[in-house]
């Protein structure tokens, strides 16, 4: 009724086999391997510092902590919206990763003070530490706003370098036929960079209730490049008073490639006075061992010092 003693054994031995055979697949296949630490609690994933230190600074950088209070997040957050939201920090987050450079800087100021009595014996003692801590903190808190500056200024300067092309296209587009926002809108999705990224954001503001001529002031204040400015101006001149736009755009155009010409003239005439330097303190000196090594040599075997 219930089968043969052989039949049960057989049985239960297929199927300790396809355990073992779902437990070695589990401890080879990446994809369950992915899907375990999925099902893993999310307290106990990422490491050490993503899960403990991160979020505590982050708790102190919170627009409510005392340690913060007088920080304007706001424009925290237009100086990285100029940027680009570089590595997709945030307000909060670019607070937090300043507070953790200040605190870690200090340490390892600390911790360098040893080494440099080692090095060069200046024979300090631990009651230099409190100011080797107080430098380590203002290179913490100073060297965001520079690195936030920097990634500025590269960001501008490839807008401006791109503007004179991109506006070429939107140029051809209009006068093919084309509205000037549907050109805008056609010519950014076509390229990857940071001019197009902002007319993409301007009309994603202009279907979200925006009027053009609101999101393109906008976008000017926000990337603050003079040409842009300029431009912005001129077509917004153009929208209220009526003017064809293709006109405009061909006028603008012009003058943007021109100012760059200038720029690259400027450039290339400051190029012979930046080489002085290296020259000067690197070319000539190895160009002088080179031509009157052989000759001092010479004259050291003759004598003649």
């Amino acid at each position: 009724m219930f089968g043969s003693p052989n039949r049960s054994q057989e049985r239960v031995a297929r199927l300790a086999q396809g355990d073992a055979r779902r437990v070695k697949a589990q401890e080879f296949d990446p994809l369950e391997r992915v899907t375990a630490d999925a099902r893993r609690p999310r307290r106990f994933q990422g490491s050490f510092f993503r899960r403990i230190i991160w979020p505590a600074v982050e708790r102190l950088a919170s627009p409510g902590s005392a340690l913060v209070k007088n920080v304007n997040f706001e424009d925290v957050r237009f100086r990285l919206m100029r940027a680009g939201f570089p590595s997709g920090l945030t307000a909060q987050s670019f607070v937090a990763l300043r507070i953790l450079l200040v605190i870690a800087l200090a340490f390892v100021f600390v911790v360098l003070l040893p080494v440099f009595n080692e090095i060069f014996g200046l024979g300090w003692s631990w009651l230099t530490a409190p100011v080797f801590m107080a430098v380590g903190a203002i290179y913490g808190y100073i060297i965001p706003d520079f690195w936030l500056n920097m990634v500025t200024r590269r960001r501008q300067a490839e807008i401006q370098l791109v503007l004179p092309d991109m506006i070429d296209l939107i140029t051809v587009s209009v006068e093919a036929g084309l509205s000037l926002y549907g050109a805008i809108q056609r010519i950014s999705n076509r390229f990857q960079n940071p001019l197009s990224e902002e007319f993409l954001r301007a009309m994603q503001e202009v279907r979200l209730g925006r009027t053009n001529i609101d999101a393109m002031r906008d976008m000017a204040r926000r990337v603050d490049v003079p040409d842009l400015t300029t431009l912005i101006s001129a077509i917004v001149q153009a929208d209220m008073l009526g003017l064809a736009i293709a006109n405009v755009l061909r006028v603008q155009s012009e003058r943007l490639r021109e100012k760059r010409s200038q720029r690259a003239r400027e450039a290339a005439q400051k190029a012979p006075i930046k080489m002085v330097f290296p020259l000067v303190f690197f070319i000539f000196p190895a160009l002088f061992i080179v031509i009157l090594g052989p000759a001092f040599l010479s004259f050291i075997k003759q004598g003649a010092f």
